[in-house]
């Protein structure tokens, strides 16, 4: 592989100041899918944690929290579309920032699809159950790809502006349905059994539900790739960063310990079994107003369906922009002002890994298989941001250097991080599951190789072009300024 020259987009490039806070805070809380979260993470959570599932989450609401310390101080210095891509090549080097591009191309632009295809399974479930009609999956699955292509399409102000709106219904909707549970709890009554770990099914079951819970969690810090469509970036991305963890956190604790209360957190057997038990419970709480949560949850998929294609397509043309891809992923719309040619590599992609992805695994068995590979994946690139933060201030910033900031809370965070990727991976996942965790270390030494194989045949600046690219959305310099083409710090 050879590495070409750093190219100029074709059109008048992207559409600067587009999205402002608001806009962004909502790309990333679409991105966690909070009512995804609530109607089939909890169930996931409490299926091996027991009633403590609200616990599970709060404890990987605290390892994000940790997180987001280093994703903090890191955004105050390094200023950029790339987040940790930037971030870990400008403090651990191009290969490094190379590697974990690698991983970003696994786990992020499939995020799509596989909602897509999850929403086709539960929409299926609930036409026969409810209608009696049977609704193909992959049916709403092409719907979906078909909605996310043309949102992406037509620029990003439209497609924040679905953000926008879904996202602040679909809370509303799903806070709602928590409070009516608290108002008429099931058997056990109103209580607070849920927030206490000694009533998990088991401590192995506790952290395996943390595992889910990060999955649950993930994605908070993929505004990012928007920053050149930011107002403001370096104020406006640090910022919609920790809200979105915050918002989020505290809306899966409150709806979750709702609906366990709500279904009964003594009869929590029915409620792991059930096939939605949130949309049971809204059938018995509601009556026809139960409809509204399946609305909620349409728009959950939807939303971080389209939260994804802004994403990805920003990465695939920046890539594209310095030489690391083909040129044509570079080109701009004259009238929209969006990446068109990624945004239909990204909505391919988006339907090959729903359709595929659902024959293989299920419609919804999808959604289980890949929250495996992602939790592993992130654990890394969080991992390396972490190491980055100590770096960057202990080497560049000694005088802002702060022990507890910059040296503790990331170790911590990372010891907590390992351990949740240990605890995935043993025992093993049940199931077709089993094989998730060898797709992400496949994934993870086919990077390494790649690596070692630029490196060694010379294209070690093919790396720095290509990290850069993604970091910034900038083309690179040329050849023999590479070493001053990384972002500068900038307060």
């Amino acid at each position: 592989m050879t590495r070409r020259p750093a190219i100029d987009t074709v059109g008048p490039g992207l559409d600067p100041g587009a999205v402002s806070l608001p806009g962004v805070l909502m790309q990333a809380i679409t991105h966690i899918a909070p009512a995804v979260g609530l109607i089939f993470t909890v169930q996931a959570i409490s299926g091996v944690a027991g009633v403590a599932s609200p616990f599970a989450l709060a404890f990987a609401a605290l390892a994000m929290a940790s997180v987001a310390v280093s994703v903090v101080q890191l955004s105050r210095k390094i200023s950029s579309a790339g987040g940790y891509f930037t971030w870990v090549s400008a403090t651990l080097g191009p290969r490094a920032g190379f590697f974990v591009a690698w991983i970003f191309l696994l786990f992020e632009p499939i995020g799509a699809g596989i909602n897509i295809a999850f929403l086709g399974g539960i929409l299926q479930a609930t036409f026969k159950a409810e209608y009696g009609y049977d609704l193909a999956w992959w049916v709403t699955a092409m719907v979906g790809c078909l909605v996310l292509t043309a949102v992406s399409y037509f620029g990003l102000r439209l497609s924040i502006r679905f953000v926008v709106v879904m996202g602040a219904f679909e809370i509303l909707v799903c806070v709602a349905l928590a409070l009516t549970s608290l108002v008429h709890p099931g058997r056990g009554g109103l209580n607070l059994t849920p927030f206490n770990p000694a009533n998990a099914t088991s401590l192995n079951g506790l952290f395996l539900g943390v595992v889910f819970a990060i999955f649950a969690f993930a994605g908070f810090e993929e505004v990012a790739p928007l920053a050149e469509e930011s107002r403001e970036p370096a104020r406006t991305l640090p910022r919609a960063v920790v809200l979105s963890l915050l918002i989020t956190g505290v809306f899966l604790l409150f709806t979750s310990w709702g609906i366990l209360v709500g279904w009964g957190t003594s009869d929590l057997s029915s409620f792991v079994s059930g096939g939605s038990p949130v949309l049971t419970l809204a059938h018995r709480l509601w009556g026809a107003g139960w409809i509204l949560i399946l609305v909620a949850l349409i728009n959950s998929a939807v939303g971080v369906g389209i939260a994804v294609q802004n994403a990805s397509t920003r990465v695939i043309f920046g890539m594209a922009r310095a030489g690391a891809l083909p040129a044509a992923l570079a080109k701009i719309h004259p009238v929209h002002r969006t990446p068109v040619n990624a945004v239909w590599m990204q909505s391919i992609i988006t339907a090959i890994v729903a359709l595929g992805g659902g024959l293989a695994f299920g419609a919804i068995g999808v959604l289980t298989f890949a929250a495996v590979i992602i939790t592993l994946l992130v654990i890394v690139i969080y991992t390396a941001g972490n190491l980055a933060t100590w770096l960057l201030y202990s080497r560049k910033y000694p005088r802002e250097y702060r022990r507890i900031t910059h040296l503790v809370v990331p170790i911590v965070s990372s010891i907590i991080l390992i351990y949740v990727g240990y605890k995935t991976v043993r025992p093993l996942p049940s199931g077709v599951d089993k094989w998730a965790p060898a797709v992400a270390a496949g994934w993870f030494v086919l990077g390494l190789l790649v690596v070692a194989v630029l490196s060694t045949t010379g294209h070690r600046q093919w790396m720095t072009h290509a990290g850069v690219a993604i970091a910034t959305d900038e083309p690179p310099a040329p050849a023999g300024e590479a070493a001053s083409s990384v972002p500068t710090a900038s307060r």
